[in-house]
């Protein structure tokens, strides 16, 4: 145990050292590449989730009131 709080607490001086030298408009980058990458990822799950839901309903019903219904609901 006593190696892995040591191991946290030098990674996290290490991340605090590193980010201690960026400008504000570094850290402002960072921040908006992660956001914008975290956005990319969300919504690549959900239109992969809305695919999948799609192409369950279609082998089980060709109804197109169906699955309209089940996209919009």
């Amino acid at each position: 145990m006593e190696k892995i709080t040591s191991f946290i607490t030098y990674a996290m001086a290490l991340f605090l050292a590193w980010l201690g030298k960026l400008s504000p408009q570094d850290i402002a980058f960072l921040v908006g590449a992660a956001v914008g990458i975290g956005t990319f990822l969300v919504n690549w799950y959900y239109r992969r989730k809305s695919l999948q839901i799609l192409k369950a309903i279609e082998r089980n019903a060709t109804s197109r009131r169906k699955i309209y219904d089940e996209c919009n609901r």
